[in-house]
């Protein structure tokens, strides 16, 4: 091989002190650096993980924030709505009380009108039958003729009259 101008001995040993500097090189260089890779491939493995899981925590609560917001939204809804009909029962009760107090009123204003009403007819007929006995009293302590009873009578009405007039 030494024709060839190939030395097989320098080769051998450019062999070895290849592989002694490979052994090295893996020993001092390789390992520490795939585990330095391996590290920050984790961490960011890590990092990807906590970002997925914050992003579905977010996309979770902003669920259950809109599930509250129409929750809230649909009660206070209700709580108008509640109130509306509460509203319209209150104006219907004021309505009707109002309605059975002018009814009551009413009554009782006809009550008290015919009241009124009776004890007026009563008086009046208590002023004719004493006018009719007073002036039959009169008649029979004068005489029946025609024009003493006009005059009597006359002066009957005359003197009620004057009597209703100072009672008035």
């Amino acid at each position: 091989m030494s024709k060839l101008g190939i030395d097989l001995w320098g080769i051998l040993w450019q062999l070895v002190a290849f592989g002694i500097l490979l052994f090295f090189l893996h020993r001092l260089m390789y390992r520490p650096t795939l585990r330095i890779v391996d590290e920050r491939a984790a961490r960011v493995r890590e990092g990807m993980e906590n970002a997925e899981l914050a992003r579905r925590r977010a996309e979770q609560a902003q669920l259950e924030l809109d599930r509250s917001v129409e929750q809230a939204r649909r009660r206070s809804q209700e709580v108008i709505e509640e109130a509306t009909r509460a509203g319209e029962k209150v104006r219907q009760e004021m309505l009707e009380q109002a309605r059975q107090e002018a009814a009551r009123l009413v009554a009782q204003a006809r009550e008290q009108a015919e009241l009124e009403q009776r004890q007026a007819l009563a008086a009046v007929k208590g002023q004719i039958v004493d006018l009719s006995i007073e002036a039959a009293r009169r008649v029979l302590q004068q005489g029946l003729t025609e024009d003493v009873q006009r005059r009597l009578l006359e002066q009957f009405l005359s003197e009620q009259q004057t009597s209703g007039a100072d009672e008035g």
